[in-house]
């Protein structure tokens, strides 16, 4: 619900500063679709496309206004692998990959357990390997 939280406040404050009306209303939809782990792009694309039929600033102002909101509502993407692998020893890849196939195995709890499996076989495989840095392994012969 954090992650949700901070991305629906970013996406609403790039909406209030492109001028796109119902801009709290929209991040409380954001809030709503973060939680229940659907992308706020559904919320974005709309938004963007008002701007872009708007016309009043021009193409300058209408492409910064797209790519801030882009930018916001990807938010979460960056953030909730680094809140799952907050305090681990683990790199940030490993944990993105095993949130991401968790999601797509297991939904929202997948998300969760898919993350942590992949980080304690990690710490156990680079455990594994340090122990006996000097052994020789050869694969098929």
């Amino acid at each position: 619900m954090g992650v949700a939280f901070i991305q629906a406040i970013l996406v609403g404050l790039a909406l209030l500063v492109a001028g796109v009306p119902w801009a709290g209303a929209l991040a409380a939809l954001v809030l709503a679709l973060g939680i229940a782990q659907v992308p706020a792009v559904i919320v974005i694309l709309p938004a963007i496309v008002w701007i872009w039929l708007r016309g009043d600033g021009g193409t300058g102002q209408a492409l910064i206004y797209t790519v801030l909101l882009l930018v916001t509502g990807m938010a979460d993407n960056v953030l909730k692998p680094l809140m799952l692998g907050r305090g681990v020893d683990v790199p940030m890849p490993v944990i993105l990959v095993g949130a991401l196939g968790g999601v797509a195995m297991d939904g929202i709890i997948g998300m969760f357990v898919g993350a942590t499996l992949l980080a304690v076989a990690w710490q156990v495989i680079t455990g594994w390997v340090a122990e006996r840095p000097d052994a020789n392994i050869s694969i098929g012969g």
